[in-house]
Order: C-alpha cells, then sequence, then structure tokens
C-alpha cells in the first residue's frame, strides 16, 4: 500500500507522481471496481505501461497491420491501494492521468468519477468526496480496447502515460487554469498578459490576492503582479494580469529561452496554492510575401512529423527516450516538430520548449470514420478544449492543427466541421493560427485524375478557414495554390523524404527532395518529413512497422538522414553512403513513393571485389575530395549536383574510404569508414554513464559486433544473449528491423548491420548495473553503470 502524507503547515500545492503500485490484470473482470474485490494476485507493476508491447506478434490479429500485429482487442484492469492523511480540513484532491489507452472508466473506492474515450487527452477528476482519510482506499481503472477499429499507427493498450496525485487547497488554480500571453514585443521590452482561472469549493465568498511573479531561466526575478480578488462561494473567477518584463530574452530554436511565472493564492496571510507555469516570449508573423517570421527573422521550418511509440518501449512514455530521440534529429538541423495526429505527452512538449523545436499541435487524425467516428459528436469539444488549455502555454507551439486528410474534404459536411474547429481553436486561443493537413486529392477519382485547375478550385474553399495552408505531398502544385490565393502562405505538413510529385501525379517518383520547394518559394514556410523516425502499425505483413523514416526504431540515423541534414544544416558536414540493392526490400506498393534506395554507411563488401561500386557523399561543403586507401579519386563541387545527391562510381578495395568537404581551400568536415575484418568481440556504450535510483531512470546501451579493430562487422548477425545484475531490469530490447518479430520484451535479440538496442531502467535502490552481452564464437561485452540516489 502506498501511504500519502501531507505537510500539516503548508495548504499550498502537492503535486505528487502516482506511477508506482498499481495492480494489473489483462482481461475483464466482473466487480474489478469495488474497494474488496480480491487484487492479490494480480501483477505488480509501475506505470506508464502498454500491455500490448509485451505480446507476441500475431500475423493473423484483426487490423493488424495499424497495431503491429501486437494484440490489443482486451480489456485490462488496473487498481493501486493507497493510504493518505489529511493535511486540512479545506482540502481538495485530485487524481490525473496524462493519457490512457483507451476508453477508460475511473471508480475511487467504488464511486464511478469519470470515463474518457479518447486516449490521448489529460484529464482529472476529484477524488475528495469519496476519500477515507487514514484507511485504505481503492482506485480502479477500466481500460477497453476491445472496439474496431484502432487508429491506423499503433496506439499501445493501458495507462501509458504519467498518473499524478494532486493536493490542493479548496481555494486554488483551476486545472490547466493559466494563459500567458506576449500581446507586445519590443527591442526593449516585453508586455505579459496573464489570465488565472481561480477555483473556490467553500460555502462562502474568499477574499484573496492573487500574485504572480516571473522569473527568466537563471531564477532572477523580472516582474510581478498583485491582484486582489473576491471569488464567488462555489464558483470560479478569471483574473487577469498585465507586466512589462525590460530587455526580454527572446525563445527561438537557436535560443530557447525561457521565462517562469509562479502564481500564488494569499488569504488571509497565508499562501492556498502555488501554480508554475514555464512560458517564453517570442513573435510569430504570417507575411504573406516574406514568410513566417520569427522574432524579426525569416525562418524555414526544417521538421519531421513523429508518432508517439517509442520502438521496443511502446507507447509507455519515457522522458530520457524521446530526448535521445530529439537529439538525432537535432543533429539533422531539425527544427520543427508535427505531431501526428494527435496530442502527446506534455513532457514532449517541455523538451520542445528547452531544446528548440517548433511544433504543430494537432488535435485529430479523422474525425468521422475509425476511431474517431463515433466519439466525435459528443467529444471532439471536450477534447479540443483539453488539448488547447493544457499545451497553450508553450512556446514552442506555433500552430494548432485540427485534423488530418479528413473525409470528404472540401465537401459542405466537412467544411462545416473545418469551420467548427478552427473557430473553437481561435476562441480559447486567438493568438496562434490554425490548420488542418489535407490530403492530396485522392478522392473523387474524378478530381484526383482530373486537371490542376479543378484541384485549385477545390483547395479554395478549404482555404478561406485555415490561416495556413496545410498540405500533404502536393508540392507539385504549390505554384499553382498560390497563383490563385496570393496572400495565402503554404507548409508542407506532409512531405516525401526523397521523391517528389510531378505534374498530374502525386507519386510522381522524381528523385528531387520537397526541400527545394520550400527553399524556391518565400510564401511556403517550411515541410515536415514523413516520418521523422520509423514507428509500429500502418504496415503490411512481413512489415510491423513503417521502415521509411530517416531515423530507426532504435534511434540509429539511417543513412538518408544525411540527405537531410546536407539540406538543413549550416554547420559543414560530409557523409559517405554506399548503395546496396540487398537494402531495397519492396514492402507494400502503396509505399514505394516513401522509400529511398537502399544505402549503407560501411565499407565492408567482400562480394564487390574487383568490381565498381556506386557511392554517394552528402555535404554541404563547397566540394568534396573522396580517397581511397589514399588516392584520391578527384574532386567534386556542389554546385554541380543540384539534388544534393553527388554519385561516385569508384572501384572497390578493401582499406579506407575517406570524403573530405572543403569551403574554398579549407577543409571544414571529414567522414571516413574502414572495412571490417573477421567479427571478434561485443561492445557496449551507453547513452548515459549514470541513472537515478528512482526506479523510472533509463539508459540506452548500443550494442555493436566488432573485428580486432574494433570496427563493427556489418554483414555477420548474431543472435545476441544479455544478462543483467544489480537493481534494475532490461526492459526493451530492439535491432531496428521492422520484419524481425522477436518480441521486445526479453533478453535475447539478434544484431542488424552488426549492432542492436538494449534499454535498462534502474530501480530504488542505489548501486551498479552491469549487464553482459554473449554470443556464440565472440568475446563477452560488459558495461557499468552507476545508480546513485
Amino acid at each position: 500500500m502506498t501511504e500519502l502524507t501531507m505537510e500539516a503547515d503548508t495548504r499550498s500545492r502537492k503535486m505528487t507522481s502516482f506511477n508506482t503500485g498499481w495492480l494489473f490484470a489483462l482481461g475483464n473482470y466482473a466487480g474489478a471496481q469495488q474497494p474488496d474485490f480480491k487484487d492479490q494476485t494480480w501483477r505488480k507493476l509501475q506505470v506508464p505501461h502498454d500491455w500490448s508491447i509485451e505480446q507476441k506478434v500475431d500475423p493473423d490479429m484483426e487490423f493488424g497491420g495499424m497495431q503491429a500485429y501486437l494484440p490489443r482487442w482486451n480489456v485490462g484492469w488496473y487498481r493501486k491501494h493507497f493510504h493518505i492523511k489529511p493535511a486540512s480540513a479545506n482540502e481538495r484532491v485530485y487524481i490525473q492521468f496524462d493519457g490512457v489507452h483507451h476508453n477508460s472508466e475511473v471508480w475511487i473506492n467504488g464511486h464511478f468519477v469519470g470515463k474518457r474515450p479518447y486516449g490521448y487527452i489529460s484529464f482529472q477528476y476529484d477524488l475528495t468526496p469519496y476519500l477515507k482519510w487514514d484507511q485504505d482506499n481503492v482506485i480502479a481503472v477500466k481500460v477497453d480496447n476491445t472496439p474496431i477499429p484502432s487508429d491506423r499507427w499503433y496506439s499501445g493498450s493501458g495507462i501509458y502515460r504519467n498518473v499524478w496525485l494532486i493536493r490542493t487547497h479548496e481555494l486554488h488554480i483551476a486545472a490547466w487554469g493559466t494563459f500567458f500571453t506576449t500581446p507586445e514585443i519590443l527591442s526593449n521590452e516585453a508586455t505579459v498578459k496573464a489570465q488565472i482561472r481561480v477555483s473556490h469549493h467553500g460555502g462562502n465568498p474568499a477574499d484573496c490576492t492573487v500574485v504572480t511573479e516571473f522569473k527568466d531561466s537563471r531564477g532572477m526575478t523580472v516582474g510581478k503582479s498583485e491582484s486582489p480578488v473576491t471569488v464567488p462561494a462555489s464558483d470560479d473567477l478569471v483574473v487577469d494580469q498585465e507586466i512589462v518584463i525590460h530587455s526580454p530574452l527572446r525563445w527561438s530554436p537557436e535560443q530557447p529561452e525561457m521565462y517562469y511565472a509562479r502564481t500564488t493564492i494569499v488569504r488571509d496571510g497565508a499562501e492556498t496554492d502555488e501554480y508554475i507555469t514555464p512560458f517564453g516570449i517570442r513573435e510569430v508573423v504570417l507575411d504573406p510575401k516574406r514568410g513566417l517570421i520569427l522574432n524579426g527573422v525569416p525562418l524555414k521550418l526544417k521538421g519531421v512529423c513523429i508518432h508517439h511509440d517509442l520502438g521496443c518501449l511502446g507507447a509507455a512514455y519515457h522522458d530520457q527516450a524521446m530526448k535521445r530521440r530529439l537529439e538525432k534529429l537535432k543533429e539533422m538541423g531539425c527544427n520543427a516538430i508535427r505531431f501526428a495526429h494527435n496530442p502527446m505527452a506534455s513532457e514532449l512538449l517541455d523538451l520542445c520548449d528547452r531544446m528548440g523545436f517548433l511544433v504543430i499541435d494537432e488535435a485529430f487524425d479523422k474525425w468521422k470514420s475509425l476511431y474517431y467516428e463515433h466519439l466525435y459528436d459528443d467529444w471532439w469539444e471536450k477534447d479540443l478544449e483539453a488539448m488547447l488549455l493544457q499545451d497553450r502555454n508553450h512556446p514552442s507551439i506555433f500552430l494548432w492543427s485540427v485534423g488530418n486528410e479528413v473525409e470528404n474534404q472540401g465537401q459542405p459536411s466537412m467544411l462545416a466541421m473545418l469551420k467548427q474547429l478552427t473557430d473553437y481553436c481561435r476562441k480559447l486561443d486567438p493568438t496562434r493560427p490554425v490548420t488542418c493537413a489535407l490530403e492530396p486529392h485522392n478522392v473523387p477519382i474524378s478530381l484526383r485524375e482530373g486537371p490542376i485547375e479543378d484541384k485549385v478550385e477545390h483547395t479554395k474553399k478549404m482555404a478561406e478557414l485555415v490561416d495556413i495552408l496545410g498540405l500533404n505531398y502536393q508540392e507539385q502544385w504549390y505554384e499553382q495554390y498560390r497563383e490563385a490565393m496570393p496572400d495565402t502562405l503554404i507548409v508542407g505538413t506532409e512531405t516525401f523524404p526523397y521523391y517528389r510529385g510531378e505534374g498530374n501525379r502525386v507519386k510522381g517518383y522524381l528523385p528531387v527532395n520537397p526541400w527545394f520547394d520550400v527553399e524556391k518559394h518565400d510564401y511556403v514556410i517550411g515541410q515536415f518529413v514523413w516520418a521523422g523516425i520509423d514507428y509500429l502499425g500502418e504496415a503490411s505483413y512481413p512489415y510491423k512497422g513503417w521502415a521509411s523514416g530517416l531515423i530507426d526504431t532504435c534511434a540509429f540515423r539511417k543513412p538518408i538522414s544525411y540527405l537531410q541534414q546536407s539540406l538543413w544544416s549550416e554547420e559543414p558536414m560530409v557523409h559517405i553512403a554506399v548503395f546496396d540493392s540487398s537494402l531495397e526490400d519492396a514492402g507494400a506498393q502503396w509505399t514505394l513513393h516513401w522509400k529511398s534506395p537502399g544505402l549503407a554507411s560501411h565499407w565492408t563488401f567482400p562480394e564487390q571485389a574487383g568490381r565498381l561500386i556506386r557511392l554517394v557523399t552528402f555535404t554541404n561543403c563547397e566540394s568534396v575530395e573522396l580517397f581511397i586507401n589514399d588516392e584520391s579519386y578527384g574532386v567534386r563541387k556542389l554546385s554541380d549536383y543540384p539534388n544534393r545527391f553527388m554519385e561516385w562510381h569508384v572501384p572497390y578495395h578493401t582499406g579506407t574510404i575517406r570524403a573530405v568537404g572543403r569551403n574554398g581551400d579549407a577543409v571544414v568536415s571529414e567522414h571516413t569508414m574502414k572495412t571490417a575484418g573477421t567479427p571478434c568481440r561485443i561492445v557496449l556504450d551507453a547513452d548515459r554513464s549514470a541513472l537515478s535510483a528512482n526506479g523510472r531512470d533509463i539508459a540506452h546501451i548500443e550494442v555493436r559486433v566488432v573485428d580486432e579493430q574494433g570496427i563493427i562487422v556489418p554483414n555477420t548477425d548474431f543472435e545476441l544473449s544479455f544478462d543483467l545484475q544489480g537493481e534494475g531490469e532490461i526492459i526493451g530490447v530492439d535491432n531496428g528491423d521492422l520484419r524481425d518479430h522477436g518480441p521486445y520484451k526479453g533478453s535475447r535479440r539478434e544484431t542488424r548491420g552488426g549492432r542492436c538496442l538494449v534499454v535498462v531502467q534502474s530501480g530504488p535502490e542505489a548501486g551498479e548495473l552491469v549487464i553482459r552481452a554473449a554470443a556464440d564464437g565472440l568475446a563477452e561485452g560488459e558495461l557499468r553503470i552507476k545508480v546513485e540516489e
């Protein structure tokens, strides 16, 4: 049983992680909501938890391709016992779920407190009327994943985000009840306006003072506002405040400066609540001629779309796993992310704020089909409001999206719903533009096969209802749209990673990256590549996920990601990739336009001895010189390769290949690859050398098979076994191959290209984790990770 206490001498807000001590059972159990239900044999676990990622691949699963063939059509129950001591007679206790997928129902001590069908939305319930002080309390959560169909991508199953217990005074700030805007930003000062929603559960009006103190990221106080108010009994009151911050530090992807507002309610000389709101100061201007202007400077969005799963961890959210993925995207020069196609964990937005990513925050995929069809009429407003209220203080969010490739595009019914949704966004947040990602006129067939002029007229009707025209895979028509709508800005909400459409064909197989359409036109504010990271689901067997991203499910970068880096990054770079037809697995026919040539970033091709080999150097340098075993094969100028695909045909020799990038005569970047010898041993490298002893912290361990010189051996794969000693556990294994049907949970994994990934999690005690990797014929690898208090 979990025991929760609260300092008796303070009545301020306490927000406590409620992730540990849960009991779980898969299946529908009659009476499991009752406090006296016998749960002693249920599995003990902590959340976030995803029960589907623990299952074995089932190729016969109904709608399996959508869900990575990992069974989910079931009901799961979670129960948690806890003991709570009262702090005062006037406190309120809430439980907050950041995400439960899906159709969750919650009881406290047998009393039903609410249902939330949409699995991507955070929600709170007031537990106060049903709590038993100083006694056993039982929270019961039923999760029903039996409705068919599901999402088009892997959603996961269960309480897959964080859970919080919140204790406040009866006079407190409402859930997600602060809203900070910067209506005027000058060079030497910025006006900050605040709206604070105060909630009062007492039976008499409350005289109090709402105080907001503003601090910069260094902890220095930069402003303060005080508002004496009277809050009516059993009601809410919105308090408006305004201050001026002098010499403001502006938020941008290059310098993501943050501010923090500490709002307190003071009554009779004592604080009854404290609420911290991070926010940023930045000015976004949409100029019909110059495009997107951030803080007075034109900016192009170098973006990717991502889904929410974390590979072998499934949908269960882990902040460190997401941070590692974002770091890989930053390496590529990425500065923007589109959430596809649902609200994400609030911690992900915190990362985007701190790391400097602009975000398209998207509420829904389809409206009236698939998963959300039967929810839309009753829940669209509640779900959209929840996303807007929770997310609107994040400076990373510059654009709301209300849908993706929705049904009946451009028809009266769709236009009415589009207006309904965009109007509601502007009502709750008048400071940000709104879009909807439009599919490339696939239906009706007469429109798909008809002239471009018809597509333009069709699109104009939807463009009138959004602030930025969000287009999926329509770069070949940007100029016609702009000619017809000269004041309209365009963003490529989804673009192909390698090919481009041409003429009247969406899938034109023209090997020119759609980034060049962004670069060419000021009115095109950016692109979002589909997809930034491989994800589970939306696949056809034997694939269990989307395999055409720039980064695989292990967060290992693919060679094609360096093409994107050469287009986006201002840091000089050069990267060698060798054409390898063995990597060109066809997959489903409809996915081919998202693919790119098979490429490998190694120099171990014994089958090519004595033959010419074809390779490419990706670079943003003015010239590249290529060497094989110190023999130069010439210099090539980037200006001669307008598509940034600098190809070479050279004789294959074992040894060393090296590309040297120059600007003028100065060497500014190099990339070297060496031929591997016989596989000899296993090497383990972790992204972190120490973990916190909190039972939640994780480390990613890259496991490589190498030769005597430490060069990875890419052409011989081994099945590895892993052993972990110490207070911790292995929570995931992966190799990035979405055709591999091995379990994600376990202690064995086969390498792909000579490597794989192991994810370990700390326990609650300090000490040391020792992980060993073994395979027949190889010297064992070992790694030690400290676990610290």
